[in-house]
């Protein structure tokens, strides 16, 4: 859909630890990703060593500069609406050759109310009550009408998937959210435990989550 050529330029905003990284760059295309986490970026970094198409660079997209330099594709994975709105749609379609396209795409839960993710709200109460029945996917709705005058009318493709996760894996996903990060140590350890014992004890080790992933594209006027 994007019509990006074989080794295309790609921009990606908000690379985080490189999960969308690797499956574009897998494919040829030369990549910078910026992400403004400096922990996040190295291990991004240790993760790409060995794939000299892929630079990583510690900034945020509204401080990055692009001397000069233009691509074929933007991409931003559940990370374009912490851009400031003001610059976000102006400086993606600046920094887009001619006919160039911005991707935005992101994954929510979804059947969060039911069997397991409606009983550990009770470990959450428990343990980290500022978290409970916290409010679900809070991003800016795409396409936004600020996009209308830079792009073509979107592209918009939903898809449905679910995975199935073992306690440690559903620990360790938790350990990537940055509401979780952010609690204290001993809060988050204790969430952690609590959250294990229940899955091992209620739900035979393994947690089903589905998802939604939503892709915007839109072509530079």
């Amino acid at each position: 859909m994007s019509a990006i050529p074989a080794g295309g330029q790609i921009l990606e905003i908000g690379c985080g630890t490189g999960k969308a990284t690797g499956m574009f760059a897998s494919r040829g295309y030369a990549m910078l990703c910026l992400d403004i986490g400096i922990d996040l970026a190295a291990v991004a970094v240790r993760k790409f060593r060995e794939s000299p198409n892929i630079q990583i660079v510690v900034s945020s997209f509204e401080d990055w500069e692009p001397d000069g330099r233009l691509f074929e594709l933007v991409i931003a994975a559940t990370s374009f609406h912490w851009i400031d709105p003001a610059i976000a749609y102006v400086k993606s379609a600046a920094v887009l050759k001619p006919d160039g396209s911005l991707a935005v795409f992101g994954s929510m839960a979804i059947r969060e109310h039911e069997g397991f993710f409606l009983r550990v709200q009770d470990v959450y109460r428990a343990f980290a009550p500022s978290l409970a029945n916290a409010a679900g996917n809070t991003s800016r709705q795409y396409p936004d009408p600020a996009s209308m005058a830079l792009f073509e009318d979107p592209i918009v493709r939903s898809y449905k998937w679910a995975i199935e996760y073992n306690t440690k894996e559903y620990i360790d996903l938790l350990g990537t959210y940055s509401d979780h990060i952010n609690l204290p140590e001993p809060e988050r350890r204790n969430l952690f435990s609590g959250i294990a014992d229940l899955i091992d004890r209620e739900y035979g080790g393994r947690v089903l989550k589905h998802y939604e992933t939503v892709l915007c594209l839109q072509k530079k006027w």
